[in-house]
């Protein structure tokens, strides 16, 4: 049986989102492997600083996505006591991703 798929991914590619990971699972593999071969250590932060700048293109997407539909979700409140909780969601959810 599959499963429902959840609203804010919807918004995402998450095939693509899992190639992006792939690839850094592969950029860390190499940084080990580096190591091991005591290559110059410049060209090691020079791929730490790549990993660190997939992640933060992967989470800044997935952020994305996850306010797209939460902003889909406040538009369509009647209530503004609902508005201002799912406002306090997306601050929390900002404090992931700072």
């Amino acid at each position: 049986m599959k499963n429902k798929q959840r609203e804010e991914y919807k918004h995402i590619d998450c095939g693509d989102e899992i190639k992006r990971l792939n690839r850094v699972v592969g950029q860390i593999d190499g940084v080990r492997k580096m190591l091991e071969e005591q290559r110059k250590l410049e060209s090691v932060l020079m791929q730490c600083k790549a990993i660190h700048s997939a992640l933060r293109s992967i989470e800044s997407r997935i952020v994305k996505a996850h306010l797209e539909v939460a902003l889909d979700e406040v538009v369509k409140m009647d209530k503004k006591k609902n508005k201002v909780e799912k406002l306090a969601e997306l601050e929390e959810l900002f404090k992931y991703a700072a």
